[in-house]
Order: C-alpha cells, then structure tokens, then sequence
C-alpha cells in the first residue's frame, strides 16, 4: 500500500503581502494573498475520506533585493524576513458530486509578522493575527494513471489592518480564488509522478481605501517519486505567479505602475511519513524554494513546513508492500 501525504491544496490564502509601494512604487506592486509554494508535489491528489488535523504551518520569507520590470537589480533596500504561523482542518467525505469526492477546508492563522504589508513597509508590525481561508468546495477525482481537483476558497480579511499604520499583519480585503489541477502517474506503480495546479486570484479594495490589487495566475507543481514503501515522497518543486491585470494604488499615479510582476521558484521538497508499528499517524512536509526570475517585485527563498496528523490513525496490514 502506497501512503500519500495530504496535500493543503490552498493553504496559500494566510499569505503575506509582499508589496513594495512606498519604497519604490514605479517598480514593484502589490501580490494577492496566495502564498506560493503552499503545494508542490502530488498537488493534484485529494486524499482518502476522513478528517485531517493542519498544524503548525510554517512559512518564512527572506529578501534583500527588487527587481525591475528588466530584471535589474534595483538600489533599494529591502531587507527583510518574514513569518507565517496556521492551523486548520480539512474533513474529506464520503459524498461523491459529478462523480469527485467532496471536501472542506478552513485554515486559521495562528500569527503572522509581515515586513511589508498593505500600501507601506511596515517597519515594525510585531505579530498578530492575519487573515484566514475557508474552502468550501473541493472535489477530487481518481483514475487509474492520474487524479485530479478543482476547488473555490475565500480569503477573509480577519488580520489587523488600518490605513497608513505600520503593524497590519493583514490585507484589509476579501480574496476569491479558483483552482484546478492533476497528479499524473508516469509508471504502472505510481512511483514516479508529476503535478500541477493552476490558481486564479480574485480581490476586492483594500478597506477604507481604492487600492486594489491586480488579478493574477498560479501555477504550482513538482516532479517526484515515493519511496520507503510510500513513507517519503521526494522531489523538485516549483511555482510560479504572473499578475494578469496591473494594481490600483490610492495616491499613486498610475502611470508609476505600468506592467505586471512575475515571479518563478524552483527548490526541492520532501514529505515523511509519521508512522510507528505500522500505523500512521500523520505526515510532515518541508520545501525550500529559490526564486530563479523576479520582475517588478522582491527576490528572495521561501521555506514551508507542514505537518498534518490524521483524526484517526491508518493502519497498514503488516503484508502490505
């Protein structure tokens, strides 16, 4: 029996804002609140019926450069760190619709410390709680050489977020978000696999405010195998993010802000079995990302670390492969 890590599909949502505007607003603009890199290998699987407990969830972005529309290194500093704390369930039915299997989701944060946020850097924001997700739709279909999801989430402006303050630890706006991917197998076994999953994110104005950030496209995925009898799935990951339509800033001419930020990280990732005598109890998944090609936007790596246990452990037959 193959064990497959559950895949969060769109924990992206408590993401942090990573958007210059204050510092530099003719290059860099504002992102949406997918957090990317938040799946990766397998990422079109759903798991097997049952509830599955997210905790922690851990996310830490590191910076120090900007990058123009040419690609150039821009003279500003933008030096910074910053962290992401969450937790959630998600509750996998029995219930088939359009013949998939019918999930929910909902990720609380935990906290955040976000060095940028909103239409400011903001110097010294400390933690606080960020925004949330909630999925209410999630299907997931399986065939016999390839799986397949499809899903809508909400992101919900629960963080802290005032106008012109320097410790938002939230967006200050509603997020919508579309999503469809597939795992497929590339051998009869299903040892071997490769994945993607593309997102649309969608957003309301920032509150009490015009600005509004643009429309983007998500793609996220990986290429990899299982190993350990399914007890470690390993291999390269890999996103990449392109805004489809350009930010509105208040107070910001728009002529400052002509194009649109793109962004693609490659790095690999690993996902273990929590299991003892034969029963499993849950699965932790790290990834570490490069980002190779930035534009109008920051530069930097991104470390996510997940565990997720299950409301009731598995038990795999001591004859099982």
């Amino acid at each position: 029996m193959t064990i497959n890590a559950f895949r969060v599909v769109s924990v992206a949502g408590v993401a942090l804002a990573l958007s210059l505007s204050s510092v530099a607003p003719a290059f860099a603009q504002l992102n949406t609140q997918h957090l990317k890199g938040s799946t990766g290998l397998k990422n079109g699987s759903q798991p097997p019926p049952g509830w599955y407990f997210v905790a922690p969830t851990l996310y830490f972005y590191n910076t120090d450069t900007l990058r123009d529309r040419e690609g150039n290194e821009l003279p500003v500093d933008v030096s910074l760190t910053s962290a992401l704390f969450g937790g959630g369930f998600a509750w996998v039915t029995t219930k088939k619709v359009l013949g998939a299997s019918y999930a929910v989701q909902v990720l609380f944060p935990v906290g955040a410390n976000n060095r940028i946020q909103g239409n400011e850097i903001d110097q010294n924001p400390g933690a606080g709680i960020t925004d949330s997700v909630v999925q209410p739709v999630s299907l997931g279909w399986h065939f016999k050489r390839a799986d397949a999801m499809a899903g809508y989430l909400i992101y919900v402006p629960t963080g802290r977020f005032e106008v012109g303050a320097s410790n938002n630890t939230g967006f200050g706006m509603w997020g919508q978000e579309l999503s469809a991917g597939t795992t497929v197998y590339l051998t009869e076994t299903k040892q071997y696999h490769a994945a993607t999953t593309v997102s649309f994110n969608f957003q309301s104005k920032k509150r009490d405010t015009e600005t509004k950030v643009g429309n983007a496209i998500n793609l996220e995925g990986g290429v990899g195998g299982d190993f350990l009898k399914g007890g470690l799935t390993t291999g390269l990951a890999y996103y990449a993010s392109f805004k489809l339509t350009e930010d509105k800033i208040e107070g910001i001419p728009a002529f400052l802000l002509r194009g649109k930020n793109r962004t693609f990280g490659l790095g690999p990732e690993a996902t273990l079995a929590l299991a003892r005598k034969n029963t499993v109890y849950g699965f932790l998944r790290v990834a570490y990302f490069w980002e190779t090609y930035a534009r109008l936007t920051t530069q930097g790596t991104g470390l996510f670390i997940q565990a997720t246990f299950l409301m009731r452990p598995l038990k795999i037959p001591p004859h099982a492969p």
